[in-house]
């Protein structure tokens, strides 16, 4: 398949994103037109026709995940009534992966339903970034199709050690992090040491495991939502001696007063990616995302 036959849809709030790959790629790069009706019902356009391509549609789905799918659900049936000839799906931070498993009665799983969202809707391929695994181990158990998880991990942990060194304690605040850890440790030769968190509710964590610390230490995890988890995690680095403590994360959530408690626990920065819009993605996913497509194109 040649260039001229690779289309790149930026959906809301993906545009320049989408612009980067698309000319990482040598594609053409077409933006989805979208608005809201008054009463707040979603319209979407596909501005020009992509009969034969292969389409690549980019869904940023971060702090609007519910309303984003119904524009993801609307562009992928605009793609299939429209002529595509391959499907791919770009969704840089994939929401509902965190209810992987059903906890009691009545509940489902949600992660699972957007695989058949997905299939229904005629995706050939899937690619994103730093996706949350925790029971399902690989994505390929979570999607029945060909799916593809690519990091941003490494190009966080160099930004760190450009900046910092590489001299720094690499830490994953729970069992769940240790992916990442693992990941910017390989990147930058550095150790790193796995936490223990016991959650009460959804803003109150406890955590421990940490005994002695560098004066350098560089928190990592794939999600910031409330802040609660890093900033509980600082503090305690704080106490045991750390002097710089700098936090990465794919996924900047930030969700209330996420910032303030992050700051106020002893942080001198925050380092995240661009795969949702936020102030501190100082590292682009553009490269990781080109990584992803490579393997499905």
């Amino acid at each position: 398949m040649s260039k001229e036959n690779l289309v790149v849809i930026g959906g809301k709030n993906c545009g320049e994103l989408a612009k980067r790959v698309a000319e990482k790629l040598g594609g053409k790069y077409i933006q989805l037109f979208v608005r809201k009706f008054p009463d707040g019902e979603v319209y979407i356009r596909l501005p020009e026709s992509i009969e034969g391509d292969i389409s690549i549609l980019f869904s940023c789905l971060g702090n609007r995940p519910n309303e984003g799918l119904v524009e993801t659900v609307f562009a992928l049936k605009s793609l299939e009534d429209y002529g595509a000839e391959k499907h791919i799906l770009v969704i840089p931070y994939m929401p509902y992966a965190r209810q992987d498993e059903v906890f009691s009665f009545g509940e489902v799983v949600s992660i699972k339903i957007l695989d058949k969202i997905f299939r229904t809707f005629g995706v050939d391929a899937l690619v994103t970034v730093d996706m949350h695994l925790h029971r399902f181990k690989t994505i390929n158990e979570v999607f029945r199709f060909k799916a593809i998880n690519t990091t941003v991990v490494p190009e966080l942990a160099r930004y760190v050690a450009e900046v910092y060194g590489n001299d720094v304690q690499i830490v994953a605040p729970d069992e769940e992090a240790e992916q990442w850890a693992k990941i910017a440790s390989k990147e930058i030769g550095s150790d790193y040491i796995v936490l223990e968190k016991i959650r009460h509710g959804d803003e109150h964590v406890e955590i421990s495991g940490l005994k002695e610390v560098k004066e350098k230490v560089l928190i990592i995890d794939d999600i910031i939502s409330t802040g609660t988890t890093i900033a509980e995690t600082a503090k305690l680095a704080r106490q045991l001696g750390a002097k710089t403590i700098v936090v990465a994360c794919a996924h900047a959530l930030l969700v209330g007063d996420a910032e303030g408690k992050i700051f106020n626990s002893g942080v001198v920065e925050l380092v995240a990616s661009d795969t949702i819009n936020n102030p501190y993605a100082k590292v682009s996913s553009t490269n990781a995302i080109v990584r992803g497509l490579k393997e499905v194109i």
